[in-house]
């Protein structure tokens, strides 16, 4: 089945919290069939833009276009079945079962008396495996550790099968092990599939190591986007985070690799052994 390429853009895109502006004029095209991660300090609107691409957020100017058209003037099923979403941090029915929560990724996908169907069930069972959830099928959602929920949303976003996939902060409550496996099934996705993924992470080194483009934001407004290995320098992430650093090819993907001098560390030369002081 060949996919059908989309496009999604902000074009002067203010979004704001009652007269408070968070996010400021933004033009923004998201390469289509890439994974984008944005970066940037704590409040410095990075999940306010991922929510106002997925029309959580009514502009306060400018425009979401998904394929050209305004997703605010668009039926609410038929951007759910291109463009799928994952929140900071979802809520769930009380009581509900992982299985019925994974199969609300279904919705979109449903006739109008919603009948369940063979593609339905494949699509479930295919999120649940991949995200090593299928064994908590019948858990209850509340009666889950704060890491196997958020394997279990994710695989309701997976079940939704969008050509577009956005994610907040997937990574959270996520042991390295799981950040990581969670990482590859992105990128496994991508690869196969050709979905467009856009995240929003933390972590500078893994979005280094898992982006094709990268938008770093400060206050409200784009700093720097392009490849990781174009943007990202110590110049950057001092003027994004205010973090004194070096930069040097991470050894395992040749991507940057941000590495922080604190105070205790500053004076230490790369390389250098450790003094007598140093070692007690």
């Amino acid at each position: 089945m060949t996919r059908t390429p989309h496009s999604l853009r902000a074009e002067g895109l203010s979004l704001a919290y009652d007269d408070r502006t968070v996010v400021d004029q933004l033009d923004v095209e998201l390469p289509d069939g890439a994974i984008t991660v944005i970066v940037g300090a704590n409040a410095c609107g990075k999940s306010t833009l991922l929510r106002g691409l997925a029309r959580l957020l009514k502009p306060a100017s400018g425009r979401v276009l998904l394929d050209g058209e305004s997703v605010h003037d668009m039926a609410s099923k038929d951007v759910a079945q291109v463009l799928g979403l994952l929140p900071q941090t979802p809520l769930a029915p009380d009581g509900i079962t992982v299985g019925d929560l994974v199969g609300r990724g279904r919705y979109p996908h449903q006739g109008f008396f919603r009948r369940w169907t063979a593609e339905d069930d494949r699509a479930v069972a295919a999120a649940l495996e991949s995200t090593g959830t299928a064994e908590l099928v019948d858990r209850r959602v509340q009666d889950l550790s704060g890491g196997q929920r958020q394997r279990v949303w994710i695989a309701m976003a997976l079940a939704q099968e969008t050509d577009l996939l956005l994610l907040d902060e997937p990574t959270t409550y996520l042991d390295i092990n799981h950040q990581v496996e969670l990482l590859d099934l992105l990128t496994d996705l991508n690869r196969a599939e050709g979905t467009t993924v856009v995240l929003v992470l933390h972590d500078l080194n893994l979005a280094c190591r898992y982006a094709d483009h990268i938008i770093a934001m400060k206050a409200g407004r784009i700093v720097a986007e392009g490849a990781p290995v174009d943007v990202v320098d110590s110049a950057l992430v001092s003027e994004v985070f205010g973090l004194p650093c070096e930069v040097v090819p991470d050894p395992v993907s040749g991507t940057p690799m941000i590495v922080p001098r604190g105070r205790h560390h500053a004076g230490r030369l790369v390389g250098s052994a450790p003094t007598a002081v140093d070692a007690t």
